[in-house]
């Protein structure tokens, strides 16, 4: 397990993580569903989180991220910009359909496209695998041998609730990407829900990326 990043686990409704990277007194956070008072301890001495990142625009992804800017004035929040109507859209974003709460993002965003971005000096490869939401997001850190997934997929499966934004083709191509990325097999791969795998695991053991259809 890579020590530069911290894995913060809920079962709240179900099990979800956030991620924080730290390199020196800088942070980066991954997916805020929970801010709860361990995450604050942890971040409590920094000097200020440098950015959030939205694999996707749904719920338990998205929940904390005024919660965290207001803490963090200076830190920048990024999201794909084909996602951007669900940080405001409680049906698209299912927080209504499943929380029975609406979540809506207030704070300004900013929008990403396939690319390479610089954050420190850490090189982050954003890839995009759209079927869980019209444009989800990868992010692959080459410095730190890890690739944070979203909800493109897990251990063992994917998630098949239909969302609004689900679609089955786009599944079905984002999966074969996946499957044949150019990465190490011994990549750790970090999901939004449940624990760390390596990408072989992932391959050797998902049985959607099993499926004939891939």
């Amino acid at each position: 397990m890579n020590e530069t990043i911290k894995t913060f686990v809920t079962n709240e409704i179900f099990s979800s993580n956030v991620y924080v990277i730290k390199w020196k007194n800088w942070w980066i956070i991954i997916d805020p569903w929970f801010y709860n008072s361990e995450i604050k301890d942890y971040l409590e001495k920094i000097w200020w989180v440098e950015s959030i990142l939205l694999t996707h625009g749904h719920w338990d992804h998205i929940r904390f991220v005024d919660e965290i800017k207001n803490d963090y004035p200076s830190s920048k929040i990024y999201i794909h910009e084909k996602d951007k109507e669900l940080l405001t859209n409680i049906n698209l974003n299912c927080s209504l359909l499943v929380w029975r709460k609406e979540i809506i993002i207030k704070s300004k965003v900013e929008f990403f496209d396939e690319c390479n971005m610089e954050i420190w000096w850490y090189n982050i490869r954003i890839i995009h695998l759209p079927w869980h939401t019209d444009w989800c997001s990868m992010f692959y850190i080459e410095e730190l041998n890890s690739l944070f997934l979203g909800d493109v997929v897990m251990e063992d499966s994917v998630w098949t609730l239909r969302t609004p934004t689900w679609d089955y083709n786009k599944m079905s191509a984002s999966l074969w990407k996946f499957k044949h990325l150019w990465l190490d097999y011994n990549v750790e791969c970090y999901p939004g829900h449940w624990e760390m795998r390596t990408y072989w695991r992932i391959l050797k053991e998902n049985q959607f990326l099993r499926d004939h259809i891939l």
